[in-house]
């Protein structure tokens, strides 16, 4: 919704049923909201609080959405909304949200204190507790926070963050593992190790670890404990270099590494259909082992600072007959599309890819964009036939004008089901001369399309 709403469009929105998930709240929007309900006459004398008989539910809907110090300042509505927000399950601390932004330096004792006083006048059970800490803030999450919060979350909390972005890294206490009914555990910026008693959160579905840096063999037992846990993220984190998988219950994977990392095999999480790799300064040549066969969505990006590595250093071609199989999602970022060994490469992964519907490939090389087309070595597609792909963005940065459109040459003849493809030529390239443009729009209007259907669109 437009958050720039009022209190009357919230009222409509409730009255029509619209779920407060969709909705962007603050304290006058519900002291808005609060207002209109309550000024409705039942008759010509008397008042009624409407607002107030709103279903539990609904209320706690309205407030989760508001940052902690609206939460509390709701307290003024009225005599019986005063202590209502004690009552809520869902506590957002996240940085400016529950400071003003001149007082982001406050001393850390303060800013603790006022967590602590939150959490001792809250009545009844916390279900999502969150604590972002944003860069720039001097507050630090320490082990005495820790130990003095967790006991008031652990029976009951099932959604639980905690990121400290600032300077100070402390090891992540053994309270925390205390929260038995996990089923979303976000941290980052601490040291972890496992206590030897450490029985796992058997709950836990979500996990996302940031910038934390695991002692040996922790991440290994943190994973292994979580047996259903379905959807893993891990992003910039460190004391690990080989990341070999055997959760069978995972479906969704999203890996941000360096070029520390020195193997990935993922042979044996059979469910995962989900994979995101990120690589941020540069990886090792044969890096990825294995992957799983049943995949539907891939999102390959690199970082080569050296631009010596190419796509096919990354996932041998031996992988791509088993592994891509059932891709139908498929994201490569950072292709050095001028390099013909990493253009043949594409298509090679495009003819391991019959049910691929959608592909997404950006290229952020620079080199000459006003090389005259070229069509003397063209791409084999007599062999391949995309059923399947409807749907083509193709995004570049001044890359070389006889490769792009090679291998949009090659998906326009292959793609008998194609409806959209997309050539971007302005990801922050340089202005390009006219008749350059006007020879890019011609060829893409003679090429050969498999699909009546196709539609090419040129932006620059």
């Amino acid at each position: 919704m437009n958050p720039s709403f009022c209190g009357n469009a919230s009222t409509q929105c409730i009255a029509a049923g619209i779920p407060i998930s969709h909705c962007r709240f603050s304290l006058s929007i519900v002291r808005s909201l609060y207002m209109s309900l309550f000024n409705k006459k039942a008759n010509q004398d008397d008042h009624i609080d409407r607002i107030s008989d709103l279903p539990s539910n609904v209320i706690d809907g309205i407030l989760e959405h508001l940052s902690i110090r609206d939460l509390v300042r709701t307290s003024i509505l009225s005599t019986n909304w005063r202590y209502m927000w004690t009552s809520v399950p869902t506590l957002k601390f996240q940085g400016r949200s529950f400071l003003p932004d001149d007082h982001l330096n406050y001393p850390s004792p303060v800013v603790s204190k006022i967590i602590t006083d939150v959490l001792m006048l809250h009545n009844g059970p916390i279900y999502k507790f969150n604590l972002l800490i944003p860069y720039g803030c001097s507050f630090e999450i320490t082990l005495e926070c820790l130990n003095t919060w967790i006991p008031f979350l652990s029976r009951n909390v099932k959604h639980l963050e905690l990121v400290n972005n600032g300077t100070y890294l402390d090891k992540m206490p053994y309270i925390v593992f205390s929260c038995k009914e996990l089923t979303k555990f976000r941290f980052g910026g601490f040291n972890l190790s496992i206590p030897p008693n450490f029985s796992g959160f058997k709950r836990l579905l979500n996990l996302q670890l940031q910038m934390v840096t695991f002692e040996s063999g922790a991440l290994e037992s943190l994973i292994s404990g979580c047996p259903l846990l379905e959807k893993l993220r891990i992003e910039y984190c460190h004391g690990f270099e080989y990341f070999h998988i055997s959760t069978p219950t995972l479906k969704v994977l999203s890996l941000v590494f360096d070029k520390n990392m020195k193997s990935i095999c993922l042979k044996k999480a059979q469910n995962l259909s989900d994979l995101t790799l990120m690589a941020n300064d540069g990886w090792v040549p044969g890096l990825i082992k294995s992957l799983p066969k049943n995949m539907q969505r891939f999102c390959c990006i690199a970082s080569f600072s050296d631009k010596k590595n190419v796509f096919a250093d990354i996932i041998p071609p031996t992988l791509l007959k088993s592994s891509f199989n059932s891709i139908k999602y498929l994201r490569l970022a950072n292709v050095i599309l001028n390099e013909r060994r990493e253009l043949l490469y594409i298509v090679s992964v495009l003819k391991s890819a019959p049910c691929l519907v959608e592909l997404d490939i950006q290229n952020y090389s620079l080199v000459d964009v006003a090389q005259p087309p070229d069509h003397s070595e063209e791409l084999e597609c007599r062999s391949c036939c995309l059923n399947q792909l409807k749907t083509v963005n193709i995004k570049i940065r001044a890359t070389s004008n006889q490769d792009a459109m090679s291998l949009i040459r090659f998906i326009l003849a292959t793609s008998t089901s194609l409806k959209t493809l997309t050539f971007d030529v302005g990801l922050g390239s340089q202005k390009l001369d006219a008749l350059v443009l006007l020879s890019i729009s011609q060829d893409l209007l003679l090429m050969k399309r498999a699909s009546q259907r196709a539609e090419v669109k040129f932006l620059h």
